[in-house]
């Protein structure tokens, strides 16, 4: 084994504490190393200097145009739901709708093995471009559909599926780029998702009042595409110079010591946030009494939260240690979740939290990239996020059912009405997030070695 100087390593990580001995590997062959000592010349001369910038910044802002027009389309589905509900647009049950968008989030972290078997045959490119196609075209083609079986398939698997070759092959990329400002850069592009929210969610209901419901998926699909292509054109990797690898279905990362912790809080958190992302509007207008435009509103405000919360809590991962910063947000989330949501019974309240959740839940898209870095080092980085977003798959289609079918429960069963029928469903989601918190402390462990909870990580 290579004789390294840890002390110099240390001093060059700002006195990072170590993750395990650097170049041995783990019980899966594995590397145990840090990103940036993973860039290090001095560790490797053989691996270029991450440029933490340049045409970095480029990708940044090519992947808020993807994730504005993938995730932040697929937030707004919401509105049009709600628009098939009240002209009982396809003669399908509000549980019925919620199945579609479920399935098109679980259609697109499914796909991930497919993706990274096209990047190793095609390139990163191709299967981008393809996915831009679907995309585009799935909207359009729900925009035409006149019943409801032909719509789940557009809406729900040609669109999800387009919006999977899209997510896979470009989410490792801005690792390529930048370590010591991965977590913060990170957070600018997701921060794509919240501004194609904010955008999409107050340009649909518009649209749906003036063209009708055909021609605003129609519009909709055309201005995605238009954004999706020339931003994947633009899109740079640097597979050679970090030893990129992107295998298609490594099955070993589901029992890593670390990463099997980053997987349960990616499957927690992630139930927790569509449970509220697609709740949050419901409970206003359903629960509460407000108008439409008063749960638009908040739904907005949510997006908001997304916009300031993924860049700032990227600015807090490079700081204050990745691990930590979000173990914080979750814990944050989940109380105001309990503390806020569940009494709220006014429109304030309701903003705040809102704002609140917007800002700390969507962290998990933020930190994933980062995350998994710190875990498995950036070389693995494309074959273990393919297993993340497959493991994503279960609470992505299933969450927003499962939180109507207990509003349900509570209504026909424990015959609770107004906001009491919501108690269990936001109760549950709060849990979710503060587990989620949990759960990401056996990462922090597998990085320090030690269960010292105020140890930089």
């Amino acid at each position: 084994m290579t004789n390294i100087d840890n002390g110099g390593i240390d001093e060059k990580l700002g006195a990072m504490e170590k993750a395990a001995p650097i170049d041995e590997p783990d019980s899966l062959g594995l590397t145990k190393t840090t990103t940036q000592v993973a860039h290090d010349k001095s560790v490797d001369p053989d691996i270029d200097e991450l440029p933490n910038g340049g045409y970095g910044w480029v990708i940044v802002v090519c992947l808020l145009g993807l994730n504005a027009c993938t995730w932040g389309v697929n937030t707004t589905y919401g509105v049009y739901s709600a628009a098939f509900i009240e002209n009982n647009y396809y003669n399908a049950s509000q549980l019925d709708y919620a199945w579609v968008g479920g399935l098109s989030a679980s259609v697109a972290v499914v796909v991930g093995p497919l993706a990274n078997w096209m990047i190793q045959r095609m390139g990163m490119k191709p299967p981008m471009l393809i996915g831009a196609v679907c995309v585009g075209l799935g909207q359009c083609m729900a925009g035409l559909c006149k019943s409801y079986g032909p719509f789940l398939f557009c809406q729900g698997i040609l669109f999800g599926f387009g919006v999977g070759l899209i997510l896979v092959p470009s989410q490792p990329i801005l690792a390529h780029w930048f370590d010591r400002r991965l977590a913060l850069a990170q957070g600018f592009a997701q921060a794509g998702s919240g501004i194609g929210g904010i955008v999409f969610s107050n340009v649909a209901p518009l649209l749906l009042r003036t063209v009708g419901i055909k021609w605003c998926y129609i519009i909709q699909g055309c201005i995605c595409m238009a954004i999706l292509f020339p931003s994947i054109l633009l899109m740079k990797g640097r597979h050679k110079a970090v030893r990129a690898k992107n295998a298609p279905l490594q099955l070993n990362f589901f029992w890593h010591p670390g990463f099997k912790w980053l997987l349960l809080w990616a499957f927690l958190t992630m139930m927790g946030y569509f449970i509220a992302i697609y709740s949050v509007a419901s409970y206003s207008t359903s629960a509460l009494g407000m108008t439409q435009a008063q749960g638009g509103a908040i739904q907005s405000i949510l997006a908001a939260g997304q916009v300031v919360g993924r860049p700032l809590w990227g600015f807090l991962l490079d700081r204050g240690g990745r691990v930590n910063m979000v173990i914080l947000s979750y814990i944050i989330c989940g109380v105001v979740t309990i503390g806020a949501w569940m009494p709220a019974r006014s429109f304030g309240v309701m903003v705040f939290y809102a704002f609140v959740n917007g800002a700390t839940s969507g962290t998990i898209h933020s930190a994933a990239t980062p995350l998994a870095t710190s875990v498995v080092g950036v070389e693995h980085l494309g074959s273990a996020l393919a297993i993340y977003w497959l493991t994503l798959a279960i609470p992505n289609a299933t969450a927003q059912p499962f939180a109507i079918m207990i509003v349900n429960y509570s209504k026909t069963h424990l015959n609770r009405t107004g906001p009491e029928a919501y108690q269990i469903s936001i109760g549950f989601c709060g849990g979710l997030f503060l587990a989620g918190a949990i759960a990401l402390l056996g990462v922090k462990h597998y990085l320090q070695g030690n269960w010292k909870l105020l140890q930089r990580a």
